[in-house]
């Protein structure tokens, strides 16, 4: 079974400006809208977590670096 690779937050946010490109867009059929609209709020979430987890790791070093001190 293939591995799924995680896309960095960088790639998530080219597609999400390449979503809200396209639901700009007025030939675009309801149905289709949805769909984009849905695998943005799923990117945006991917794109929370993200920023989180790192948010973390940046506190942690922070720590660490005054206890250095």
């Amino acid at each position: 079974m293939a591995e799924k690779k995680t896309k960095t937050i960088e790639e998530n946010m080219i597609r999400l400006n390449e979503i809200n490109n396209l639901m700009g867009d007025s030939s675009i059929k309801l149905e289709e809208s949805f769909k984009l609209y849905k695998e943005g709020v799923e990117l945006v979430e991917k794109c929370k977590k993200q920023l989180a987890d790192v948010e973390k790791q940046i506190v942690i070093l922070e720590e660490q670096g005054n206890k250095n001190e």
